[in-house]
């Protein structure tokens, strides 16, 4: 049985309803104030706790063979901090597999994010992640570029909705790499049991391109004037949550560079979805 913790987000949800899908027994935890109606029409099995709360961690952790965790506090706020789920909630996760006998965890962090990052996020994710490579239990760490759902839908989305400029923290040339949230999920089942990723770290891209050539790609689907207005790092883009404008200063500087990863997408079987190709699908008239 698998168990997947973070699956009421958009991440852990398409990997949940996948698995049962191909007819995994799926074990989901969940707190009792999240919306758990569609998980439990799909087929999973229930675990109500917190990452936060080691009892409930146990619990849900007895007879699972497999680990999978998109978990993350960054958004959340309060007693929810990235210290505290992202950090000290996996390891207290940690723990609680090695004692019930886990076989396997896959974890989903970010290419780029290493312990002495200037962002807590980065910082804590690249401190659990190394937690799981010493912790005698077989892994797969999942190192991901920007999701394009957030860094291209939400983030230029949301600002064309107000008008025509689109603020951009830093150089609008500069490129990222960016990948498809479907295609992280398809990583993630392509490695369950594949034998090259037994602990292995995989990175995943699907390609790479700037600001300005998506800005430039949207005014074309949409057919309209779209100015670039370029923000110095550290600036704080109005309406956005605190960790999208940190991260974005982050990767401005060079933290989250350009990556193509064609021989992972080859070895694990993926279509990979373009930057180009996501921006026609999500702002292209149908």
């Amino acid at each position: 049985m698998d168990l997947v913790v973070g699956a009421t987000g958009d991440l852990g949800g398409r990997i949940t309803r996948r698995l049962l899908e191909q007819g995994e027994q799926v074990r989901v935890l969940v707190r009792d104030t999240s919306d758990v109606s569609p998980l439990k029409a799909a087929g999973a099995e229930l675990a109500f706790g917190d990452l936060k709360e080691l009892v409930t961690l146990d619990a849900a952790c007895q007879g699972i063979d497999r680990i999978i965790s998109t978990a993350t506090g960054a958004s959340r706020g309060g007693e929810d901090s990235v210290a505290a789920v992202d950090q000290q909630g996996h390891a207290t996760l940690i723990r609680c597999a090695k004692h019930a006998g886990v076989g396997r965890i896959i974890y989903v962090t970010a290419t780029g994010f290493n312990t002495d990052s200037p962002v807590e996020l980065a910082r804590a994710k690249a401190s659990t992640a190394e937690a799981i490579r010493s912790s005698g239990l077989d892994y797969t760490i999942l190192q991901p570029t920007l999701f394009m759902e957030a860094w291209i839908a939400f983030v230029v989305g949301a600002q064309i909705q107000k008008g025509d400029t689109v603020q951009v923290i830093g150089d609008p040339a500069r490129k990222y790499g960016f990948v498809a949230v479907d295609n992280v999920a398809d990583l993630v089942l392509a490695t369950l049991d594949h034998p090259d990723a037994q602990r292995a770290d995989i990175p995943l891209s699907g390609g790479s391109c700037s600001y300005r050539q998506i800005v430039a790609w949207i005014a074309k689907a949409i057919d309209r004037d779209l100015q670039i207005h370029s923000l110095p790092p550290s600036s704080q883009i109005e309406g956005f949550p605190p960790i999208v404008n940190e991260l974005w200063s982050f990767a401005s500087a060079g933290g989250m560079g350009p990556l193509a990863t064609p021989k992972v997408a080859e070895k694990f079987g993926l279509e990979m979805i373009r930057p180009r190709a996501f921006v026609q699908q999500v702002f292209g008239t149908p």
